[in-house]
């Protein structure tokens, strides 16, 4: 367990970083400590081991993005469309233009499978990138993480995770925001979320398993007696099978909203194509379309 001013769970906000986890200083196997059992040391190694095959992996995949860089550049290709890393780490985050804030409610450990704990985990990670790479950026809070719990557990995984430009937070978003401003998206909800609405904070649910614990995120709206919305699917989309968005598809689709795309528009960018869906043509967006 890490110090406690070392962990950005116990702090309010921690500084701008890369868009990506940055390296973790250089860990070399070493003897476990003789206190340790049998099992404990072989358990240590393993984990000791597997961290040096991770940072050997990733030099291998930089020096082969590298020579593909190289070899786009001698031939005159296209080497890249979007900022570098070098440019998103200078690019100073103001959020002065923002209109909405978005917090990830974390505080669901126990109702996760610890594969299902990873997999939110990742799309935090993807969350994270989005927002970084935003012309637009949302002030981004995760909030509601037990320190002791399994999301701090898989966070601490990724390398520098702590620079991450979040607000991460132990406290119950009860706590910090005031309930007025709340607004909880599920989709169980009979409120529909027509326009974003300015100096409001939008929880989504860090939820992966939808199915065994469908309607959890309303029930938490209505026992704390705070305001939620559901996403204008059926609005725009004539979708034939049941859609579960993943965090950060909510999130994404916020963000594009916020930037001032479309809802139609946005939605259609954002859902996966095997999704069976069309547009509904009776919707008031469906002339603004592209052709």
């Amino acid at each position: 367990m890490d110090n406690a001013s070392d962990d950005p769970i116990t702090t309010s906000t921690v500084p701008c970083g890369p868009d990506e986890p940055a390296p973790a200083e250089e860990l070399q196997p070493s003897e476990p400590p003789a206190e340790l059992s049998k099992r404990q040391r072989k358990k240590l190694l393993k984990l000791q081991n597997w961290e040096e095959r991770k940072r050997e992996k990733r030099l291998k995949e930089r020096e082969k993005a590298k020579a593909k860089r190289l070899e786009a550049i001698e031939r005159g290709l296209p080497v890249r469309t979007g900022p570098s890393r070098k440019e998103l780490k200078r690019r100073q985050h103001t959020y002065s233009e923002a209109t909405i804030e978005v917090a990830i409610d974390l505080s669901f450990d126990q109702l996760m499978i610890d594969k299902d704990v990873a997999k939110c985990v990742k799309q935090l990670l993807r969350i994270y990138t989005l927002n970084r790479r935003s012309e637009l950026p949302v002030p981004l809070h995760f909030v509601g993480i037990d320190p002791d719990g399994a999301v701090r557990r898989h966070l601490a995984r990724n390398d520098g995770y702590r620079h991450w430009d979040v607000q991460f937070s132990g406290e119950h978003f009860m706590k910090l925001f005031e309930p007025t401003r709340l607004i909880y998206l599920t989709s169980e909800s009979d409120q529909v979320l027509e326009k974003l609405e300015p100096g409001a904070v939008y929880i989504i649910g860090g939820l992966v398993d939808h199915n065994q614990h469908k309607g959890c995120c309303y029930e938490l709206a209505l026992k704390y007696n705070i305001r939620h919305a559901r996403l204008p699917l059926a609005e725009h989309l004539v979708i034939k099978t049941r859609t579960i968005l993943t965090i950060n598809q909510v999130f994404e689709i916020l963000l594009n909203v916020h930037m001032g795309k479309e809802w139609q528009q946005t939605l259609l960018d954002v859902l996966p194509a095997r999704k069976a869906y069309r547009l509904r043509e009776d919707s008031i967006y469906t002339q603004n379309l592209p052709e």
